[in-house]
């Protein structure tokens, strides 16, 4: 697929998939179970006409398991892989997550991944600018992107899409590879409102690249399930974040009683909501604020269960009112989310 049809397919995208808390977690999703929802999400599109949307990671998970998982997958139904894109993050050591952005590490991470999957990769994405490589001054290191290039002349990946840029790097990276360049994945949600402040969304409009927004339901928070630290596993990366701790959740949670009981207990029962439906549509709403129009904002929710996925891929009840988005967005500019994003408590 041409990096224009790659393009072209994720632009019809209402939300698509994000594989990394299936295997990425104390106990991983067991495969059978994994596989129903995964399965249901290509359903899903196919019904809707387009293709889904896989996001995956070399590092989601010990000894390449999450894509063991899609492997598996497409062993049992080889027929859907005609209808999934798949976009996988590597170019990171897998055991400390260091960025990993040399010529020859990033064509390594790309084999490895093509190895463990079994075949073709649509979109492949270093999860981290390595500007430890940047020793004269650079906004990123060219070899990164030079070996995705090879990559994709090779035929063994489809297009590019940045992860974790910032308005320059994407700039720069646009100017120099932009015929490769099929996306931006970065963090949106309620709680992690950054790219709409710091140029990033603006810059992506503008340059016409979709915004694939990770973490939409911010890791959990705005599904109403989390009270309180306990609530996490053990094991659970989350749990060592200070965004997560029982102090910072006193105050996090603030903004979630405000969606359910403004929002949610305020919709008629011919009309209702979850709140993790609500979040879902907050991020979707942007796609009609005239100054984003050259993007696309799309969410990438998990779902580890067949019931899950039905939640997050409605797309009729993933809707909010122009009202409803305009009162959630008053309140944002008086709701300090406690704890960055990454911050450990």
């Amino acid at each position: 697929m041409s990096v224009a049809d790659l393009k072209k397919n994720i632009h019809k995208l209402d939300t698509g998939y994000g594989l990394m808390s299936l295997t990425w977690r104390a106990e991983p999703i067991p495969q059978s179970q994994a596989f129903e929802a995964m399965h249901r999400v290509v359903e899903l599109s196919r019904e809707r006409g387009h293709k889904a949307f896989f996001n995956v990671g070399e590092f989601y998970g010990p000894d390449f398991i999450n894509l063991s998982y899609v492997h598996d997958f497409f062993a049992k139904y080889p027929d859907l892989r005609k209808d999934v894109v798949i976009s996988c993050k590597g170019g990171a050591d897998n055991a400390t997550l260091t960025p990993r952005g040399s010529h020859d590490d990033v064509v390594q991470s790309v084999k490895n991944s093509v190895s463990a999957i079994g075949g073709y990769i649509d979109i492949f994405e270093v999860a981290r600018i390595d500007t430890s490589l940047c020793t004269k001054g650079e906004v990123y290191p060219y070899e990164s992107f030079e070996a995705l290039a090879e990559m994709i002349s090779e035929g063994v990946i489809g297009g590019i899409s940045l992860s974790e840029v910032n308005e320059e790097q994407i700039r720069a990276i646009h100017k120099d590879w932009g015929k490769f360049l099929t996306c931006v994945e970065v963090e949106l949600s309620l709680f992690s409102t950054d790219i709409l402040q710091n140029g990033i969304a603006k810059t992506c409009a503008e340059l016409g690249l979709s915004i694939i927004c990770y973490s939409p339901l911010g890791r959990g928070l705005l599904t109403g399930q989390l009270k309180s630290n306990a609530d996490i596993p053990e094991g659970d990366f989350r749990k060592s974040l200070k965004r997560f701790s029982d102090e910072s959740l006193k105050k996090n949670l603030t903004l979630v009683r405000f969606l359910q009981e403004e929002i949610v207990d305020k919709r008629p029962q011919n009309n209702s909501i979850t709140l993790a439906q609500l979040a879902l549509g907050w991020v979707k709403h942007w796609n009609k604020v005239p100054e984003y129009s050259g993007a696309k904002f799309i969410p990438i929710p998990s779902g580890s269960s067949i019931s899950k996925v039905n939640e997050n891929f409605d797309e009729q009840k993933t809707k909010l009112t122009d009202q409803e988005f305009n009162a959630i967005n008053k309140y944002l500019t008086t709701f300090h989310t406690v704890g960055d994003r990454y911050e450990m408590a």
